[in-house]
C-alpha cells in the first residue's frame, strides 16, 4: 500500500527489551487516554510523556513524530486482529463451512467489541496506513483463499478463489466492524453476528 505522501512516519528505534517492551506500551496506551479525552488533538510529547510518566526524551527516541506515533498505534491493533483471526482460521481447519465463517464474523467483531470507542477512534481520528500499514483483505487474502478451497464443493457458483477471497475478507471485515461498533439500537451483537454470518454465507451458496 502507499505511504501517506504528506506525512511519512520517520522509521522508529524498535524496543527489544523487555523493559523497553514495557515503556513503549505505556506511551501507547497513554495515547490511548489521550485520544479517547479529546482526540488527535490532544496528542503531544509532552502529554504522552507525562501521561506515560516518562521523559519527554525517551518519547522521541521511539516516537519522533505523531506519525511514528500513529504508525505504532495501527501496527498495535493490527496485531491484535491478525492473531485473533488466524487463530480462528487454524480452530476451523476441519469445521463446516457455516462454522468457519461464523467464527471469522465473531473473531473480527471480538477484536474491536473489546474497545469499540478505540476502534472507532482509530477508524475516524488517526491517520490510515501512516506508516505503509496493509489492509486487511491484502494481508488475509491467501490464508481466506486456502481456507475456503477446502469447501468449493459446497459453493453455488463457480468463482475463481482470488475473486471469492477478496469478497470474502472485504465482508468479514466490514460487517463484523459493524457489528462490533455501528449497530442499531435494538439489534443485540448476537443477532447482528448471526446477520453478518448469514449475508456472507448467501453469496458463498447463491446458485
Amino acid at each position: 500500500m502507499r505511504r501517506n505522501k504528506r506525512s511519512p512516519a520517520k522509521r522508529r528505534r524498535k524496543p527489544v527489551q523487555q523493559r523497553a517492551r514495557v515503556t513503549v506500551d505505556a506511551m501507547l496506551d497513554a495515547a490511548v487516554k489521550l485520544l479517547k479525552c479529546g482526540g488527535t488533538a490532544r496528542i503531544t510529547t509532552n502529554r504522552i510523556a507525562e501521561t506515560a510518566g516518562v521523559s519527554i526524551g525517551s518519547v522521541y527516541q521511539y516516537f519522533p513524530n505523531k506519525h511514528a506515533l500513529y504508525a505504532a498505534l495501527h501496527d498495535r491493533h493490527i496485531a491484535q486482529v491478525d492473531a485473533i483471526v488466524r487463530q480462528k482460521i487454524a480452530e476451523c481447519a476441519e469445521a463446516p463451512l457455516e462454522d468457519l465463517i461464523e467464527a471469522l464474523v465473531d473473531g473480527m467483531v471480538q477484536t474491536h467489541a473489546a474497545d469499540p470507542e478505540l476502534s472507532e477512534l482509530l477508524n475516524a481520528e488517526v491517520p490510515h496506513r501512516a506508516g505503509g500499514t496493509v489492509e486487511f483483505s491484502a494481508r488475509f487474502h491467501a490464508p481466506f483463499r486456502d481456507a475456503l478451497a477446502r469447501h468449493a464443493k459446497s459453493f453455488g457458483r463457480k468463482i475463481d478463489p482470488d475473486t471469492r477471497a477478496f469478497l470474502v475478507t472485504n465482508m468479514v471485515e466490514t460487517l463484523g466492524h459493524a457489528a462490533a461498533i455501528r449497530r442499531p439500537r435494538g439489534l443485540s451483537l448476537a443477532k447482528a453476528k448471526a446477520e453478518a454470518s448469514r449475508v456472507i454465507l448467501a453469496y458463498l451458496m447463491s446458485a
